[in-house]
């Protein structure tokens, strides 16, 4: 057994753009676990909710009008590399998310790996 040092990055989409982001993610990194590639989660159904305002550009919802939407929680982890990191976020995330502010969340974590790769 070993463990790695990694960041756990979720994000949060309307159900209809979760597939594009999760391409768009993995066309930056292939995610891999162990001998196991593309190794990420989904949690379906939360509720997501907001009020744009400002020079928002709400994909959903009005100006200043609560909006409730459904939405997914994406969840994965890559070694702890800023570069990598600040790729996916960019490249991956952000290029295929509907939303103009996306919720992105990162920690700093360690991962069990149970053979050695």
């Amino acid at each position: 057994m070993k463990l790695v040092d990694i960041y756990r990055v979720k994000t949060y989409v309307i159900p209809e753009y979760a597939d594009k982001v999760i391409q768009s993610v993995l066309s930056v990194d292939e995610l891999q676990v162990g001998q196991y590639k593309n190794v990420m989660w989904q949690t379906k159904d939360g509720m997501e909710q907001f009020v744009p305002s400002g020079t928002a550009v709400p994909t959903e919802g009005k100006k200043g009008e609560k909006e409730r939407v459904t939405s997914f929680r994406i969840e994965f982890s890559i070694p702890r590399d800023e570069g990598l990191l600040t790729k996916v976020i960019e490249q991956g995330i952000y290029a295929a998310h509907p939303w103009d502010e996306p919720v992105v969340q990162v920690t700093e974590e360690r991962e069990a790996r149970k053979h050695e790769s």
